[in-house]
Order: structure tokens, then C-alpha cells, then sequence
């Protein structure tokens, strides 16, 4: 860890997180940050509306933990902010604290930055959540600083070399629900003879010491601060997760996926059992160790600590913030968030006003014509699968999945008998890409198969959401497969 702060006296440092109820990545980091300026003589709190085990576990060494803000032991001096929110309120409830605000996704809400005159810098953590700060956002770049995400490698220790061929494997993700990557994944180890486990929270098997437990997997599928921790370790790790497929991470590639943060904008190939099997092909246990090394010393946390002690000096090395009112805080806050706001719905409306869907009429929907073209014949319960759909549009208007009223491909599950529905809730898909009028187009359609074995009758048609089915209208927009769920 670096060494103390030469300040005459430590900063009291306010990490503020969403909610540290779980084991994700911002939780995660929360504790390594909190416990890793502690050892380099700061003074951290941490704020959350939202505690857990995480929170118990910073507690216990001793750092003030707090689910409101009034309870702080002490005035922060600095708040560092991982979400918009919790910054915005810790910053209004201590007039005379800096800011600092840390970017951890490109697209979720509580990510976006906030704006407010004590808030000095803006960090990202790779560089797709940089070009939100200074892209979307129009961040000066003097103001914004690339820290990476980074792993604490006492707690990651080294396993053991990799076998010359795997032996096992896992799926390391809180998101690998039913209905996921997870099937996909699944279905690449089967065809390779590979045992797979699940580890997260979606497959019900949350983590409390991953550290202790990927030692034991050769390949490691996953993303992000998961991808970071087994690499660590030393596992050979494929990035994946739901948003898609990535490459394994190769000696040649590590440094720069890291830039990415071995995230979601990595993720660009389709989620399929073959492209899955091809990466875990590129097994290699000695380019793993390397891989494994440069983790180990590249980013390692103490580095995180030292550049963020680092980005402290900076921020508090000048003047003491000067006191303003809460009413002139409110108004500098809201009157950019207005005006932001109203640049998005500006550019919103005019993304959408060519394709903007209306209700449509049942003449409309009946020039809508639909079959399928491929499909599987045989699935096993509860496996992903994706058909190519045909639409040809006959009428005048686009159809699309676009505001307000969406058109969507829909799958039902059907006895196959009596034709009555077997599954309570319709599948929806996007209708991809845009159908002009008088075009034809082939789009696809994922679906889940039932966790039931059997005969069924898969009907594909059209929805238009709030407005009608398009099996319902005379006569009826629809195609019809039997499969066998076995």
C-alpha cells in the first residue's frame, strides 16, 4: 500500500456507493478503496441508504459505516461519489466538502455525472466510460482522469500452473440467470466434454470469497471486475457475459482490453455454443500465466490507491471550499439537470420522429405478412435459441420497435393438441431491422425453450404493444412450428 499522506493530518475521505447489499464490482471496490486508504493514513467513511455483508465487512476493520448521512462520525473533507445520487446528497449535506465522481458504466443512469461547482474532477474507469464524461457530457478533459479498475492481489492469490488441457470451468457473473449466456456456455463445455459450474447471485450461488474459490477453475468466463479477479488468480479467461461474446484474453491483448476494462463494450460477437467453444480452443496455460503476471503487476490495487491519494492532493491542495447556500446549490444543480434533460428528449424526438410508431389499424396490420424460416426441431428444456423470421410489410408505414406504440416479434407456447397456451407469458423480441413499406426482411427471434419436456406448438406472430396481437385480428398474422422439448 502506499505510503502514508504527508499531510500534517489525514483527510477524512467519504466513499459514497449505491448500495453495498451485494457483492458487485462498485461494492466491491468500496471495500478495497476504503481499506486501502486507511493504509495509506487517510481517514474513510463510507455512506450507503443500502448495507449488507460488505458493509459488516469494512465495519469490522474499524471504518465508519453509515446507511445516513446524519450518522457520520465526522465532515468528510472530500466525498468521493461512485453514483450520481449518493455524491449529489453526501455534497448538499456538507457545504465546505469537495467532490469527486467516478464513472463505472456507460449507460445506466445512476452513472451519469452530476454537476455542481465542488465537483473538480471526474474519473472513468476505462475509457468507454471516459468518452461519456467528455462525449456526452462535455467534460473538459482537464477535468477528467483514466484510473482503472484494479484487484487486491493479496486477497487473489496465485493458484497453482494451469493443466496442459482444462479441466474445469466456470461462469463467474452475477447476471447468468435463466435465459442467458449461461445456456450458451453451457452447451460449448458439454461439446467439449469441459465440467462447467455457475458462481453469482442470477444462478443463485452468491459468491462471499471468490478469492477462494476460482483457484479451482482453468477457464473462467466472465467480465469486467469478474474478468479482472480470475485473471488475477490465474485462470484462462473468456470474456462474456449477457450483452454478448468476447475473445479470451491473450499476452498480446491484455493490455489493451484493459483500457476497456474487459467490459461490455468488448462483448461483440453473438452469444453461440460454437463461437464459445472456438475461444476456449485457444487454451494456453503458459500465455495464462502471462496474462496472469501482467495483472499481477500492472493492476494491482495499491497502484489504485496511490494514483486516487494522488488525485486527493489535487483536489484539496488549494483553497478550502467556500461555504454557499443549500438554495444556490439546488438552483446550479437543477438548472443543469433541466437543461440536460432537455437536450436528451430533444435528441430523442428527433432520433425517433422518422420511424415514431402510432396504433395501427387492424387493415394496417392485416397487409403484414410473416413466416418462419429456421427453426430447431429439438431443444432441450430451458435452452436459448434464436429462429429467422420473414416479414414482408404491404401497408404504408415502417414497422418497428420504436415509441410509443412498439411493434414486437412474440413467440407462444402452445399445446400441442388443443392448441391452448402452455406458457402463462408470451416471449418478446425487437423487430430488427426497421420493415419499410413493400419491403420484406428477416429478423431474429430468441427465445427460452420450456423447462417442461414435451410436445409443444410454437406460434410466432406480431404485437403491437398496448394496441393488438396480431394472431387476434381476421385473418390472423401468424406461422406455427411443433417442437420437441426434450
Amino acid at each position: 500500500m502506499p505510503l502514508r499522506n504527508p499531510h500534517a493530518s489525514p483527510r477524512r475521505v467519504l466513499i459514497a456507493n449505491v448500495t453495498l447489499a451485494g457483492r458487485s464490482g462498485t461494492e466491491t471496490m468500496t471495500r478495497d478503496l476504503a481499506l486501502g486508504l486507511r493504509a495509506a493514513g487517510e481517514r474513510p467513511m463510507v455512506y450507503s441508504p443500502r448495507l449488507g455483508d460488505i458493509a459488516s465487512d469494512i465495519a469490522a476493520a474499524g471504518i465508519p459505516v453509515v446507511a445516513r448521512l446524519q450518522d457520520l462520525p465526522d465532515v468528510p473533507d472530500l466525498v468521493h461519489g461512485n453514483q450520481h445520487v449518493e455524491l449529489v446528497a453526501a455534497l448538499l449535506r456538507f457545504p465546505r466538502a469537495w467532490g469527486v465522481f467516478v464513472c463505472h458504466d456507460r449507460t445506466t443512469y445512476w452513472s451519469a455525472p452530476p454537476c455542481m461547482s465542488r465537483i473538480t474532477r471526474y474519473v472513468a474507469v476505462d475509457r468507454y466510460c471516459l468518452s461519456r464524461l467528455t462525449e456526452d457530457y462535455g467534460i473538459p478533459a482537464a477535468q477528467t482522469r483514466l484510473i482503472y479498475n484494479a484487484v487486491d492481489t493479496n486477497r487473489f492469490a496465485e493458484r497453482a500452473p494451469l493443466p496442459p488441457r482444462p479441466r474445469r470451468a466456470a461462469v463467474f457473473s452475477n447476471y447468468a440467470g435463466p435465459g442467458t449466456h449461461r445456456e450458451s456456455v453451457q452447451a460449448a463445455c458439454a461439446d467439449l466434454g469441459l465440467p462447467l459450474d455457475v458462481i453469482g447471485a442470477g444462478a443463485g450461488r452468491s459468491c462471499a470469497a471468490p478469492e477462494e474459490a476460482l483457484g479451482a477453475y482453468d477457464v473462467v468466463f466472465a467480465k469486467a471486475r469478474c474478468a479482472l479477479e480470475a485473471m488475477a488468480v490465474g485462470a484462462a479467461v473468456v470474456l462474456c457475459d449477457t450483452q454478448g461474446l468476447g475473445p479470451m484474453v491473450t499476452s498480446a491483448e491484455v493490455e489493451r482490453l484493459r483500457e476497456w476494462n474487459f467490459g461490455r463494450s468488448l462483448l461483440r460477437q453473438p452469444v453461440r455454443a460454437d463461437a464459445i467453444a472456438k475461444e476456449v480452443q485457444r487454451y494456453d496455460p503458459a500465455d495464462a500465466r502471462r496474462v496472469s503476471g501482467f495483472i499481477r503487476a500492472y493492476a494491482s490495487l495499491p497502484e489504485a490507491i496511490d494514483r486516487y491519494v494522488r488525485l486527493y492532493d489535487e483536489i484539496l491542495g488549494g483553497p478550502p471550499a467556500q461555504e454557499t447556500s443549500l438554495e444556490t446549490e439546488l438552483d446550479e444543480y437543477l438548472r443543469f439537470s433541466a437543461t440536460r434533460l432537455d437536450q436528451l428528449l430533444t435528441q430523442v424526438a428527433g432520433l425517433r420522429a422518422p420511424y415514431r410508431m402510432e396504433p395501427l389499424s387492424d387493415a394496417a396490420c392485416s397487409r403484414v405478412a410473416l413466416s418462419i424460416r429456421s427453426a430447431p426441431t429439438d431443444i432441450a428444456a430451458g435452452a436459448r435459441f434464436t429462429m429467422a423470421v420473414e416479414v414482408s410489410n404491404g401497408g404504408e408505414r415502417h414497422l418497428n420497435s420504436g415509441a410509443p406504440f412498439p411493434v414486437h416479434l412474440a413467440g407462444r407456447w402452445l399445446d400441442v393438441e388443443s392448441g391452448t397456451q402452455a406458457i402463462a407469458n408470451a416471449a418478446r423480441g425487437p423487430l430488427r431491422p426497421i420493415v419499410p413499406p413493400g419491403a420484406t426482411e428477416t429478423c431474429d427471434l430468441t427465445l427460452v425453450a420450456p423447462e417442461t419436456p414435451g410436445r409443444y406448438r410454437l406460434r410466432v406472430t406480431l404485437v403491437q404493444e398496448f394496441v393488438v396481437w396480431f394472431d387476434g385480428i381476421d385473418p390472423p398474422v401468424l406461422d406455427e412450428i411443433v417442437l420437441t422439448v426434450s
